[in-house]
């Protein structure tokens, strides 16, 4: 065979292997969740304005207050916590932990029937936690931890998020001003371990999911960009930026859910206030996004090998034909 002609296959196989998997990820779809639609006071936006995470079958949403359970198509199947104007709330964090001033629940994840969900105070936020909710039902497990972090950094906006990482063992964490590093926790009791340094200082980050040896992280940055960070080794990509529609913008919680088929479905939160009204829950064009990407299946190295000899293939029955 000439070089040439084997060159050209060459590329042509190379042509096929998936790019990185940052230029991977497709838009798949967008859904919007208003304050006032269907029906005033739905406030169906604002139970999703947090957090989210799955179980691979359903849904878990988080608000300020509480948590929502939704089936596979986004329809509301329960929530332990309610809010009509002009301020009737009835809360889901338990009164005990109000009453120390726990009045905040960012990102949420799920392992094994529960729901962890991090917990802070408004006043300073400088009481971070995690509290364990019952993924069926969602009632309040009994079961909070106190999260602590770095001497650098012992308590200040420590839990906007908790990621679980079963695999390991272990729970995530991070500063939310700024910084190069991630909290490990042990997670039978949520005690500090140690850190994971990256090689980027990120801020703002509103949500994260592990997947594999990845930590994929939400930042409300002026870019409004998804990271993920190599838990090995510390490494930081840019996976993709949301878009900007017009008006105020607010990046909050993202989940990852894996297909039998192989790819990967990655969904987050994006608070629109097209009228820059301050996020006023009287304004009916306030809304939650939910923007949905997926990345197709990456072929294993055998497979580029497969492809490389079928064209060989080809290119061997052609020469044939030729003579």
């Amino acid at each position: 065979m000439r070089v040439p002609t084997l060159l050209a296959l060459l590329l042509s196989a190379a042509a096929l292997i998936p790019a990185h998997a940052a230029d991977a990820w497709k838009l798949a779809g967008v859904d919007k969740f208003y304050m006032h639609t269907p029906t005033p006071n739905s406030f169906t936006g604002l139970y999703r304005s947090q957090g989210m995470a799955t179980d691979g079958k359903q849904w878990f949403f988080s608000w300020q207050y509480g948590l929502e359970r939704a089936d596979n198509n986004f329809d509301s199947v329960q929530r332990n916590s309610s809010f009509t104007l002009p301020g009737n709330l009835s809360p889901g964090i338990p009164g005990a932990l109000m009453a120390q001033g726990l009045n905040h629940i960012g990102d949420i994840d799920y392992h094994n029937g529960v729901i962890y969900a991090s917990l802070d105070s408004t006043a300073g936020y400088t009481k971070p936690h995690v509290a364990l909710f019952n993924a069926s039902d969602l009632s309040y497990t009994g079961k909070v931890y106190e999260l602590g972090g770095t001497p650098a950094n012992p308590n200040k906006d420590l839990a906007s998020w908790v990621a679980i990482d079963a695999k390991r063992g272990v729970g995530y964490g991070k500063e939310w001003q700024g910084g190069n590093t991630i909290n490990v926790y042990n997670l039978d009791d949520w005690s500090f371990s140690h850190t994971i340094t990256l090689d980027t200082s990120l801020a703002r980050i509103q949500g994260a999911k592990v997947v594999g040896d990845w930590l994929y992280m939400a930042s409300d940055n002026a870019t409004q960009s998804i990271y993920r960070s190599n838990l090995l080794s510390g490494a930081v990509e840019e996976v993709l930026r949301l878009p900007q529609p017009t008006g105020a913008l607010e990046m909050e919680g993202i989940a990852l859910r894996a297909g039998a088929d192989g790819t990967l479905d990655l969904y987050v939160e994006q608070v629109v206030d097209p009228d820059r009204s301050g996020q006023s829950l009287t304004n009916p064009n306030l809304h939650v996004a939910l923007y949905h990407y997926q990345l197709a299946p990456v072929p294993e190295p055998a497979t580029y090998g497969m492809l490389l000899a079928g064209l060989l293939a080809v290119q061997a029955a052609r020469r044939r034909r030729g003579k």
